[in-house]
Formats: C-alpha cells, sequence, structure tokens
C-alpha cells in the first residue's frame, strides 16, 4: 500500500465506524423507548473474549457496559460461578456500552481492550468494574484509566495509542452490531448455552442453579 493510499483507507474506515456507531445510537434510542423487545430467546454470537475453560460445555455470553451499576453488581457474580465451576463454565464478554446513559462506557470498553493489547485484557477489566465509582463520576475518566494500565505495568504510550485506533473501536463496534442482532436492550444481557437469562437471577446461588439445569441438559443432549 502507497504512502498516498493510506490516509485514504483510514478515512474510509473511520467513516464505516461512524455509521455504524450511529445505527447503534439509533437502536439505543428505539431501546429505551420499547422499540428493541426481549433479547432473542437463543444467541451464539461467538468472537468474544473467553474467561475460562475453553473447552467447557457452559458458556455463559455476557453482554455489558462498564459503567452500568447492574453490571458492577454482577461483575463478583459471574467471577464466583466461574470459580465454583472452574472447568464446567467459561465466559464470553461482549462489549455493549449504553453510551446514551452512560457517558464513560464507550471510553472504558475501549480501555480494556487497549489493555488486552498488552495481554492485560481481564485484568483491566477487572479493575475497571472494581473502580467503577471511581472513575464513573469523573468529567474525564482517561487520566484514571491511564494510572490503572501503569498499576497493571502496561507501556503508557502504547496503551494511548491502542484507546484511539481504528482497530479497538472496530471490536468494540462488531460487538455492538452482535448484541443488536441479539437483540440486546439493556445490560447486563446474559445468555447460557444460547438461550436467554430471564429474569436476571438474585444472587450467586440463584444463578449457579440455572448453571446446574444447563448442565444436566448438555448432558443429556445427544452426542
Amino acid at each position: 500500500m502507497s504512502n498516498k493510499t493510506k490516509p485514504i483507507v483510514v478515512i474510509v474506515l473511520a467513516v464505516v465506524l461512524a455509521a455504524g456507531i450511529a445505527v447503534y445510537l439509533g437502536l439505543q434510542t428505539s431501546a429505551s423507548n420499547g422499540g428493541a423487545g426481549k433479547p432473542s430467546t437463543e444467541v451464539n454470537p461467538g468472537g468474544g473474549h473467553i474467561r475460562g475453560n475453553a473447552s467447557a460445555p457452559v458458556t455463559l455470553v455476557e453482554f455489558g457496559d462498564y459503567q452500568c451499576p447492574s453490571c458492577g453488581f454482577y461483575h463478583p457474580i459471574v467471577d464466583e460461578l466461574l470459580r465454583r465451576y472452574p472447568d464446567k463454565v467459561k465466559l464470553e464478554f461482549h462489549h455493549y456500552p449504553l453510551v446514551t446513559a452512560h457517558a464513560h462506557a464507550l471510553a472504558a470498553a475501549m480501555a480494556v481492550e487497549a489493555a488486552g493489547d498488552q495481554g492485560k485484557y481481564w485484568e483491566m477489566h477487572d479493575v475497571i468494574y472494581n473502580h467503577q465509582k471511581e472513575w464513573s463520576i469523573l468529567p474525564n475518566p482517561e487520566s484514571q484509566f491511564l494510572a490503572y494500565a501503569a498499576e497493571l505495568g502496561l507501556d503508557a504510550n502504547k496503551f494511548m495509542q491502542s484507546v484511539k485506533s481504528i482497530d479497538v473501536e472496530k471490536r468494540i463496534s462488531d460487538d455492538i452490531k452482535r448484541g443488536s442482532e441479539a437483540k440486546v436492550g439493556g445490560t447486563p444481557t446474559f445468555f447460557i448455552n444460547g438461550h436467554a437469562v430471564e429474569p436476571l437471577p438474585s444472587g450467586v446461588d440463584e444463578f449457579a442453579s440455572i448453571v446446574d439445569a444447563a448442565m444436566k441438559s448438555s448432558n443429556q443432549a445427544p452426542k
């Protein structure tokens, strides 16, 4: 690719991403007005970040927003599920920042993805959720995210380059598209082995009972 064509490619990619985000914002507005409906009863989006045993028989898919208080509430619950079922359950996490309600949700998702470029995706994921009440009230949390990156031992310059990169934007845009296709209207939205978890469980024990049922169903499925 010549030096003359590179700027053109960058501009085209930026326009495509902007268009995707504009569609997403329209879908969020529809959702807030009751237009998005309930999530699909079955979904297998793929493409998310995996935590846990990759070959686990139970896949817990989460569409989450880092500034969403409910997502913050369920973060330790999901962690406990993975601890209780280390070989049986894996988490497949997808970004779904509700930017019309949470001004810093997209920036937080980009910070987590940027940390992932240096091999620290889940570490930043945990830090962002664990400190949600701190950074979410700031006018601009960028410096706080940079401080978290430093605590994790990340290269600051590489981190900031990733935060502002088109590749990071595209990964989040792809997740947003997956969520829209699954008719995700709010966060968190969970699916277990492709089936929507509705209503949301009140705590870890109730969630565990749903996981137990999914494991039983998986064992009874034809091989």
